[in-house]
C-alpha cells in the first residue's frame, strides 16, 4: 500500500508523554496482555511491505515491532494523546489519524489495502459491532487478516455498563453473536479463544472476561 506519511513529529507534547506513560503503568498493573496475544497470532502475516491497520492504537501497544519487519502501521484513536504516543511507537512507516468507533471510519483511501486488521481492546465500546466489521472487511485484500478482542458476557454481568462517572458505555456481547456476524460479514473464523483480560478488582478471580478472535477475510464469489 502506498502512503504518503507525514514527516515524524520530534517535539513530543509533555502532556502526550505523562498520559502514554499513566496508561501503560494501568495496563501493567491490570496484568492486561491482549496486545501480546493478538501480535501471537498475526506475528506470520505482518511481513516486509504488509501494512497493518490498528483501531483503537491507544499508545501502541500492539504494534511494537512491526515497523522494524518493514510494515507500515495505520492507527486510528479518538485520543491525540494516544496517536502521539504510537506515532513514537511506529516512526515514520506509522500514519495516525483521529476516529470514533462509533462513527465513520477514515477508511475510504485504503479500501482493498490492508493486510492485517487489529482492533484490541476497543470493540466492547462499539454501538455497532455490525458496521465495524463491515468498514473493516471494505479495507482487508481478499484474505486479509483481522484480530481483535471484546468484553464477553459472564456470569452474574449486565450486557452494558455506564463506566464511573463518564459517559462511556461498555457493551459485552457472546461469542456466539460475534461468530455469527463474523460470517454475516464473509469472515472465516480460524481461532477463538476465551481469557481473563485484565483485573478489575484486587485479584486475579477478578479478571474480565475477554475473547480473542482471528477471523480472515473471504474473497468474493465468482460465478
Amino acid at each position: 500500500m502506498n502512503i504518503n506519511f507525514p514527516p515524524e513529529d520530534t517535539e513530543d507534547s509533555t502532556e502526550s508523554v505523562v498520559a502514554a506513560s499513566e496508561y501503560d503503568e494501568a495496563t501493567r498493573e491490570g496484568q492486561w496482555d491482549s496486545p501480546e496475544r493478538a501480535q501471537k497470532l498475526v506475528e506470520q502475516y505482518v511481513t516486509d511491505g504488509s501494512t497493518v491497520l490498528d483501531i483503537g492504537i491507544g499508545t501502541g501497544q500492539a504494534v511494537k515491532g512491526y515497523t522494524e519487519k518493514g510494515a507500515a502501521v495505520v492507527g486510528l484513536d479518538h485520543d491525540p494523546a494516544m496517536l502521539e504516543a504510537a506515532q513514537r511507537v511506529t516512526g515514520d512507516a506509522g500514519y495516525m489519524m483521529t476516529a470514533d468507533i462509533n462513527g465513520h471510519l477514515p477508511l475510504d483511501d485504503m479500501q482493498g489495502k490492508i493486510d492485517v486488521a487489529q482492533a484490541i481492546g476497543v470493540l466492547e465500546f462499539a454501538e455497532d459491532l455490525d458496521s465495524v466489521f463491515k468498514q473493516v472487511k471494505g479495507a482487508l485484500k481478499p484474505s486479509g487478516e483481522f484480530v481483535f478482542t471484546v468484553e464477553t458476557t459472564g456470569q452474574n454481568q449486565p450486557d452494558e455498563e455506564q463506566l464511573n462517572e463518564t459517559d462511556i458505555t461498555v457493551r459485552r456481547r457472546s461469542a456466539d453473536e460475534v461468530r455469527t456476524l463474523l460470517q454475516e460479514n464473509g469472515f472465516t473464523l480460524q481461532h477463538d479463544e476465551q481469557y481473563g483480560g485484565y483485573i478489575r478488582g484486587d485479584t486475579d478471580e477478578d479478571k474480565v472476561p475477554y475473547h480473542i478472535f482471528l477471523a480472515q477475510s473471504q474473497p468474493p464469489t465468482t460465478e
